[in-house]
């Protein structure tokens, strides 16, 4: 089964009511023509204001094993020092809804039941990353209060000037294997780094696992149909 790593926050969290309803309108997928080779990390100044807005402490071990049940309503949950963020309504229910590249677009029931999530959180060589089982992937919608974010701690972060892309987070099919660059075919994938706080997020649109640490060049640039 395919998985995601994924960061997730801290035990202090202010964040704003996530909306929830079914969006039924799919993301546009961007003309590889007018796409840049990868859209680097930014401010979180420049992030969409559908963002989540955490406060993490990173007071957690850096390696961590964390289970959690989402459901319809979504939530916020945690995986040692870092966070996934899910609206209402945003999880495509796995016994009905495909999974794969090319898949990430397309309409989806969403999930009516709880369903169990295991994280497993690791940090190694200066890069941390977050995998998650099962595979799922998440309702499409161009509302970015309606996005599955992932939000990673990140210390280093912290009065970070000039080229961010060391807190860049990329997908991986599986932990340790090539990182890609999903920005290559979808800019709404980029990763914001709040310097002051410490803090790096992006939108995420499937259950593998996200790894941070590698930096922009490092990720394989793909157009969307990287094998898993």
């Amino acid at each position: 089964m395919r998985r995601i790593s994924w960061l997730t926050a801290g035990l202090l969290l202010v964040l704003a009511v996530l909306a929830g309803c079914r969006d039924g309108v799919l993301s546009p997928p961007t003309s590889p023509a007018l796409t840049p080779p990868g859209a680097a990390p930014v401010p979180m100044s420049l992030a969409p204001q559908g963002r989540p807005s955490l406060s993490l402490t990173g007071e957690l071990p850096d390696s961590a094993s964390v289970d959690f049940y989402v459901g319809p309503n979504g939530g916020v949950f945690y995986t040692g020092d870092h966070a996934v963020v899910f609206p209402a309504g945003s999880v495509c229910d796995p016994v009905t809804s495909s999974y794969g590249p090319g898949t990430w677009d397309a309409p989806c029931s969403p999930l009516q039941s709880s369903l169990r999530v295991h994280a497993e959180v690791r940090r190694r060589d200066g890069k941390t990353s977050v995998d998650f089982t099962p595979a799922l992937r998440f309702v499409p919608s161009t509302s970015s209060s309606k996005w599955v974010w992932i939000v990673m701690f990140s210390p280093e972060a912290r009065d970070a000037t000039g080229d961010l892309s060391r807190f860049n987070i990329l997908y991986a099919p599986t932990v340790g294997a090539t990182t890609i660059d999903e920005t290559v075919s979808d800019p709404t994938l980029r990763t914001y780094v709040d310097t002051s706080m410490g803090i790096s997020l992006r939108r995420i649109k499937h259950f593998s696992a996200y790894e941070q640490g590698y930096g922009l060049g490092a990720g394989k640039t793909c157009d969307g149909t990287c094998p898993e």
